[in-house]
Protein backbone atom coordinates (compact mmCIF):
# COMPACT_ATOMS: atom_id res chain seq x y z
CA UNK A 1 0.00 0.00 0.00
CA UNK A 2 1.69 3.67 -1.20
CA UNK A 3 1.53 6.83 0.85
CA UNK A 4 -1.24 8.08 -0.92
CA UNK A 5 -3.63 5.05 -0.10
CA UNK A 6 -2.63 5.06 3.49
CA UNK A 7 -3.25 8.70 3.77
CA UNK A 8 -6.55 7.77 2.44
CA UNK A 9 -6.73 5.08 5.02
CA UNK A 10 -5.39 6.93 7.92
CA UNK A 11 -7.56 10.05 6.77
CA UNK A 12 -10.07 10.13 9.95
CA UNK A 13 -6.81 10.54 12.31
CA UNK A 14 -5.51 13.39 9.66
CA UNK A 15 -6.36 16.53 11.78
CA UNK A 16 -3.76 19.12 10.80
CA UNK A 17 -4.23 20.87 14.05
CA UNK A 18 -0.69 19.75 15.41
CA UNK A 19 0.87 17.03 18.01
CA UNK A 20 -0.52 13.22 17.17
CA UNK A 21 -3.48 14.68 14.81
CA UNK A 22 -0.59 16.18 12.66
CA UNK A 23 1.28 12.80 12.85
CA UNK A 24 0.06 10.88 9.63
CA UNK A 25 -0.36 13.84 6.78
CA UNK A 26 1.27 14.45 3.43
CA UNK A 27 4.01 16.64 4.73
CA UNK A 28 5.08 13.44 7.00
CA UNK A 29 8.02 11.59 6.76
CA UNK A 30 8.09 9.03 3.56
CA UNK A 31 9.55 6.04 6.08
CA UNK A 32 6.52 6.77 8.29
CA UNK A 33 4.35 5.32 5.16
CA UNK A 34 6.65 2.73 4.09
CA UNK A 35 7.34 1.12 7.16
CA UNK A 36 3.49 1.18 7.83
CA UNK A 37 2.93 -0.55 4.30
CA UNK A 38 5.11 -3.91 5.52
CA UNK A 39 2.71 -3.63 8.92
CA UNK A 40 0.69 -6.70 7.30
CA UNK A 41 3.84 -9.03 7.44
CA UNK A 42 6.53 -6.86 9.60
CA UNK A 43 4.96 -6.55 13.49
CA UNK A 44 5.09 -3.49 14.57
CA UNK A 45 6.77 -2.94 18.24
CA UNK A 46 6.91 -0.29 20.31
CA UNK A 47 10.43 0.68 19.57
CA UNK A 48 9.53 1.38 16.32
CA UNK A 49 6.35 3.26 16.61
CA UNK A 50 7.99 5.40 18.86
CA UNK A 51 11.02 6.12 15.85
CA UNK A 52 7.90 6.78 13.44
CA UNK A 53 6.84 9.49 15.72
CA UNK A 54 9.46 10.88 16.55
CA UNK A 55 10.24 10.97 12.86
CA UNK A 56 6.66 13.00 12.46
CA UNK A 57 7.66 15.52 15.00
CA UNK A 58 5.49 13.74 17.89
CA UNK A 59 6.75 12.52 21.16
CA UNK A 60 7.23 8.94 22.22
CA UNK A 61 4.62 6.84 24.20
CA UNK A 62 5.81 4.48 27.52
CA UNK A 63 5.51 0.80 27.22
CA UNK A 64 2.05 0.93 29.10
CA UNK A 65 0.48 3.37 26.60
CA UNK A 66 1.35 1.06 23.76
CA UNK A 67 0.12 -2.01 25.64
CA UNK A 68 -3.13 -0.17 26.42
CA UNK A 69 -3.91 0.82 23.57
CA UNK A 70 -2.95 -1.97 20.95
CA UNK A 71 -1.97 -5.53 23.01
CA UNK A 72 -4.62 -5.46 25.47
CA UNK A 73 -8.62 -5.40 25.51
CA UNK A 74 -9.06 -3.80 29.42
CA UNK A 75 -12.27 -4.84 30.71
CA UNK A 76 -12.39 -2.02 33.61
CA UNK A 77 -12.28 0.63 30.66
CA UNK A 78 -15.55 3.08 30.21
CA UNK A 79 -16.63 1.17 27.26
CA UNK A 80 -15.79 -2.25 25.45
CA UNK A 81 -13.16 -1.52 23.35
CA UNK A 82 -13.54 -4.72 21.53
CA UNK A 83 -16.59 -3.21 19.72
CA UNK A 84 -14.87 -0.39 18.45
CA UNK A 85 -14.11 -0.49 14.57
CA UNK A 86 -10.85 -2.82 13.87
CA UNK A 87 -10.99 -4.87 16.71
CA UNK A 88 -8.59 -7.72 15.45
CA UNK A 89 -10.79 -11.16 14.72
CA UNK A 90 -7.45 -12.73 15.75
CA UNK A 91 -6.21 -13.08 19.20
CA UNK A 92 -4.01 -10.10 20.07
CA UNK A 93 -0.25 -10.12 20.19
CA UNK A 94 0.87 -8.92 23.42
CA UNK A 95 4.04 -6.78 22.09
CA UNK A 96 3.28 -5.99 18.42
CA UNK A 97 0.52 -4.27 16.29
CA UNK A 98 0.14 -7.11 13.51
CA UNK A 99 -2.61 -5.29 10.89
CA UNK A 100 -3.55 -2.18 9.90
CA UNK A 101 -6.97 -2.80 11.61
CA UNK A 102 -5.43 -3.44 14.68
CA UNK A 103 -2.87 0.04 14.43
CA UNK A 104 -6.35 1.60 13.52
CA UNK A 105 -8.30 -0.03 16.40
CA UNK A 106 -5.93 1.44 18.73
CA UNK A 107 -5.81 4.99 16.90
CA UNK A 108 -9.52 4.98 17.01
CA UNK A 109 -9.53 4.13 20.90
CA UNK A 110 -6.93 7.19 22.07
CA UNK A 111 -9.02 9.89 19.38
CA UNK A 112 -12.08 8.40 21.18
CA UNK A 113 -10.61 8.57 25.14
CA UNK A 114 -9.51 12.04 24.42
CA UNK A 115 -12.31 13.77 22.83
CA UNK A 116 -14.53 12.07 25.49
CA UNK A 117 -12.35 13.49 28.80
CA UNK A 118 -10.01 16.12 27.51
CA UNK A 119 -12.17 17.39 24.79
CA UNK A 120 -9.24 17.69 22.13
CA UNK A 121 -6.80 14.83 20.96
CA UNK A 122 -4.12 16.86 21.43
CA UNK A 123 -4.38 17.27 24.83
CA UNK A 124 -5.63 13.52 25.83
CA UNK A 125 -2.44 12.15 23.94
CA UNK A 126 -0.28 14.36 26.13
CA UNK A 127 -2.11 12.85 29.29
CA UNK A 128 -2.15 9.76 28.30
CA UNK A 129 1.46 8.75 26.37
CA UNK A 130 3.45 8.72 29.58
CA UNK A 131 1.26 6.18 31.55
CA UNK A 132 1.89 2.72 32.71
CA UNK A 133 -0.47 0.53 31.96
CA UNK A 134 -1.56 0.09 35.88
CA UNK A 135 -1.93 3.91 35.45
CA UNK A 136 -3.98 3.80 33.09
CA UNK A 137 -6.18 0.85 34.12
CA UNK A 138 -7.22 2.87 37.03
CA UNK A 139 -7.50 6.15 35.21
CA UNK A 140 -9.90 4.89 32.95
CA UNK A 141 -12.12 2.33 35.96
CA UNK A 142 -11.77 6.10 38.24
CA UNK A 143 -14.02 7.16 34.98
CA UNK A 144 -16.51 4.41 35.25
CA UNK A 145 -20.22 5.35 36.74
CA UNK A 146 -20.84 1.87 39.40
CA UNK A 147 -24.34 0.12 38.04
CA UNK A 148 -24.84 -1.32 41.20
CA UNK A 149 -24.55 2.36 43.02
CA UNK A 150 -26.89 3.79 40.24
CA UNK A 151 -29.64 1.18 40.51
CA UNK A 152 -29.79 1.13 44.28
CA UNK A 153 -30.94 5.27 44.04
CA UNK A 154 -34.36 4.01 43.67
CA UNK A 155 -36.68 6.56 41.98
CA UNK A 156 -36.39 10.42 41.92
CA UNK A 157 -40.10 12.03 42.25
CA UNK A 158 -42.21 11.54 39.42
CA UNK A 159 -42.95 14.36 37.35
CA UNK A 160 -46.05 15.66 35.82
CA UNK A 161 -47.09 14.39 32.54
CA UNK A 162 -47.44 16.06 29.11
CA UNK A 163 -49.21 14.87 26.12
CA UNK A 164 -46.22 14.24 23.66
CA UNK A 165 -48.95 16.55 20.79
CA UNK A 166 -49.39 19.29 23.88
CA UNK A 167 -45.24 20.08 24.81
CA UNK A 168 -44.77 22.45 22.14
CA UNK A 169 -47.16 24.62 24.11
CA UNK A 170 -44.62 24.99 26.87
CA UNK A 171 -42.51 27.09 24.36
CA UNK A 172 -41.26 30.25 25.17
CA UNK A 173 -42.81 31.43 21.55
CA UNK A 174 -46.30 29.59 23.23
CA UNK A 175 -45.97 31.64 26.37
CA UNK A 176 -45.20 35.14 24.53
CA UNK A 177 -48.08 34.26 22.23
CA UNK A 178 -50.68 33.46 24.81
CA UNK A 179 -49.38 35.66 27.93
CA UNK A 180 -48.74 38.91 26.23
CA UNK A 181 -47.67 41.56 28.68
CA UNK A 182 -49.94 44.53 27.67
CA UNK A 183 -47.32 47.18 28.21
CA UNK A 184 -45.10 45.04 25.63
CA UNK A 185 -47.35 43.85 22.82
CA UNK A 186 -50.61 42.31 22.53
CA UNK A 187 -51.09 39.06 22.51
CA UNK A 188 -52.17 35.88 20.13
CA UNK A 189 -56.23 36.55 20.73
CA UNK A 190 -56.50 40.60 20.65
CA UNK A 191 -54.08 40.17 17.30
CA UNK A 192 -56.61 37.43 16.25
CA UNK A 193 -59.43 39.82 16.57
CA UNK A 194 -57.93 42.32 15.13
CA UNK A 195 -57.26 40.25 11.73
CA UNK A 196 -60.63 39.17 11.40
CA UNK A 197 -61.91 42.55 11.79
CA UNK A 198 -59.67 43.89 9.19
CA UNK A 199 -60.80 41.02 6.83
CA UNK A 200 -64.55 41.85 7.53
CA UNK A 201 -64.02 45.06 5.95
CA UNK A 202 -63.74 43.96 2.30
CA UNK A 203 -64.51 40.46 2.81
CA UNK A 204 -67.78 38.46 3.56
CA UNK A 205 -68.07 34.44 4.37
CA UNK A 206 -65.68 32.72 6.87
CA UNK A 207 -61.92 32.36 6.54
CA UNK A 208 -59.00 30.07 8.78
CA UNK A 209 -57.25 31.48 11.36
CA UNK A 210 -54.10 30.32 9.57
CA UNK A 211 -54.86 33.13 6.59
CA UNK A 212 -55.46 35.85 9.43
CA UNK A 213 -52.22 35.38 10.52
CA UNK A 214 -50.12 34.67 6.85
CA UNK A 215 -52.42 36.93 4.79
CA UNK A 216 -51.43 40.52 5.79
CA UNK A 217 -54.47 41.10 8.52
CA UNK A 218 -52.22 41.57 10.95
CA UNK A 219 -51.43 44.84 11.94
CA UNK A 220 -47.89 46.55 10.05
CA UNK A 221 -46.32 46.24 14.00
CA UNK A 222 -47.05 42.37 14.11
CA UNK A 223 -46.22 40.81 10.71
CA UNK A 224 -42.68 39.85 12.02
CA UNK A 225 -44.31 37.88 14.39
CA UNK A 226 -45.52 35.23 12.52
CA UNK A 227 -44.04 32.70 12.80
CA UNK A 228 -44.40 32.52 16.70
CA UNK A 229 -47.95 32.98 16.23
CA UNK A 230 -47.90 30.52 13.60
CA UNK A 231 -46.27 27.96 15.77
CA UNK A 232 -48.55 28.88 18.86
CA UNK A 233 -51.42 28.77 16.52
CA UNK A 234 -50.43 25.34 15.05
CA UNK A 235 -53.65 23.25 16.23
CA UNK A 236 -56.23 26.11 14.98
CA UNK A 237 -54.54 27.37 11.68
CA UNK A 238 -57.01 25.70 9.54
CA UNK A 239 -60.01 26.29 12.09
CA UNK A 240 -62.69 28.39 9.96
CA UNK A 241 -63.91 31.35 11.62
CA UNK A 242 -67.01 33.37 10.74
CA UNK A 243 -67.34 35.41 13.47
CA UNK A 244 -65.78 36.84 16.22
CA UNK A 245 -66.96 34.13 18.66
CA UNK A 246 -65.51 31.52 16.51
CA UNK A 247 -62.17 33.23 17.40
CA UNK A 248 -62.61 33.48 21.21
CA UNK A 249 -64.16 30.29 20.95
CA UNK A 250 -60.97 28.17 19.49
CA UNK A 251 -58.54 30.63 21.33
CA UNK A 252 -60.15 30.02 24.97
CA UNK A 253 -60.51 25.88 24.12
CA UNK A 254 -56.48 26.21 23.37
CA UNK A 255 -56.03 28.36 25.94
CA UNK A 256 -57.22 26.11 28.86
CA UNK A 257 -54.79 23.14 27.32
CA UNK A 258 -51.70 26.44 27.41
CA UNK A 259 -52.49 26.63 31.08
CA UNK A 260 -52.17 22.96 31.60
CA UNK A 261 -49.23 22.04 30.01
CA UNK A 262 -47.21 25.22 31.47
CA UNK A 263 -48.40 24.48 35.15
CA UNK A 264 -47.21 21.31 34.91
CA UNK A 265 -43.87 22.42 33.13
CA UNK A 266 -43.60 24.92 35.86
CA UNK A 267 -44.08 21.78 38.57
CA UNK A 268 -41.49 19.69 36.69
CA UNK A 269 -38.97 22.29 36.77
CA UNK A 270 -39.17 22.49 40.70
CA UNK A 271 -38.63 18.49 40.92
CA UNK A 272 -35.61 18.77 38.46
CA UNK A 273 -34.32 21.76 40.58
CA UNK A 274 -34.50 19.37 43.44
CA UNK A 275 -32.66 16.60 42.03
CA UNK A 276 -29.56 18.96 40.41
CA UNK A 277 -27.27 16.56 42.91
CA UNK A 278 -28.37 13.42 41.15
CA UNK A 279 -28.98 14.25 37.51
CA UNK A 280 -27.47 12.26 35.23
CA UNK A 281 -28.46 13.29 31.69
CA UNK A 282 -29.21 16.92 30.16
CA UNK A 283 -30.58 16.59 26.57
CA UNK A 284 -29.55 18.89 24.53
CA UNK A 285 -32.92 19.98 22.13
CA UNK A 286 -33.23 22.53 19.04
CA UNK A 287 -37.17 22.86 18.66
CA UNK A 288 -38.82 25.72 16.38
CA UNK A 289 -41.95 23.69 15.08
CA UNK A 290 -44.73 21.25 17.06
CA UNK A 291 -43.41 18.45 15.20
CA UNK A 292 -39.79 19.29 16.53
CA UNK A 293 -41.62 18.93 19.88
CA UNK A 294 -43.17 15.63 19.41
CA UNK A 295 -39.90 14.31 18.03
CA UNK A 296 -37.85 15.15 20.97
CA UNK A 297 -40.46 13.31 22.95
CA UNK A 298 -40.55 10.21 20.85
CA UNK A 299 -36.53 10.07 20.87
CA UNK A 300 -36.44 10.81 24.70
CA UNK A 301 -38.73 7.98 25.42
CA UNK A 302 -37.21 5.55 23.00
CA UNK A 303 -34.03 5.94 24.73
CA UNK A 304 -34.79 6.28 28.18
CA UNK A 305 -37.57 4.33 28.57
CA UNK A 306 -35.70 1.41 26.93
CA UNK A 307 -35.66 -2.39 28.54
CA UNK A 308 -32.15 -1.87 28.82
CA UNK A 309 -32.15 1.31 31.30
CA UNK A 310 -34.47 0.40 33.12
CA UNK A 311 -33.38 -0.74 36.18
CA UNK A 312 -31.00 2.35 36.47
CA UNK A 313 -34.21 5.01 36.76
CA UNK A 314 -32.01 7.27 34.37
CA UNK A 315 -32.65 11.07 35.70
CA UNK A 316 -32.36 12.76 32.75
CA UNK A 317 -33.53 17.02 32.13
CA UNK A 318 -35.93 16.86 29.20
CA UNK A 319 -36.60 20.63 28.15
CA UNK A 320 -39.76 19.42 26.62
CA UNK A 321 -41.20 19.13 30.10
CA UNK A 322 -39.87 22.39 31.50
CA UNK A 323 -40.69 26.43 31.75
CA UNK A 324 -39.64 29.19 33.80
CA UNK A 325 -41.01 32.13 33.93
CA UNK A 326 -38.93 34.35 31.60
CA UNK A 327 -36.39 33.42 28.91
CA UNK A 328 -33.80 34.57 31.21
CA UNK A 329 -34.49 32.24 33.60
CA UNK A 330 -34.86 29.29 31.60
CA UNK A 331 -31.63 29.93 29.97
CA UNK A 332 -29.76 29.96 34.22
CA UNK A 333 -31.86 26.71 34.86
CA UNK A 334 -30.79 24.90 31.79
CA UNK A 335 -27.06 25.84 32.16
CA UNK A 336 -27.25 24.52 36.12
CA UNK A 337 -28.62 21.35 34.10
CA UNK A 338 -25.56 20.84 31.98
CA UNK A 339 -22.99 21.85 34.89
CA UNK A 340 -24.68 19.05 36.86
CA UNK A 341 -25.50 16.57 34.30
CA UNK A 342 -22.98 13.61 34.76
Amino acid sequence: MNKEKLLEEFALFSLNSGGIGSWLTEDADDEIFERLAVLETNPLKKVQLNQLLVMGHEAPVSDGFFKYYWCSKPTSHTYDVTKVAGFPAIDISPDSINSLDEFKWGLTRLFIDSLLYWGNVRTGYRELRNLSFDELVRLFESKRFKTENIISRGPCLELEKIAKDKRYLISEMACKSYEAKEDVEEGLKELLLQAFRKFREKNTGSTTIGKLISENYLDEGSQNRQVELNFSADEMVDVAVDSEEDIIKSFDMLYGEFSTAREAALLNTKRYLSMVSDLDVYVATSMRTRQDFRDMADKTEKIFFHKCLEDLEIRYFDPTLSAANGHENKGLIECLMVKCSK
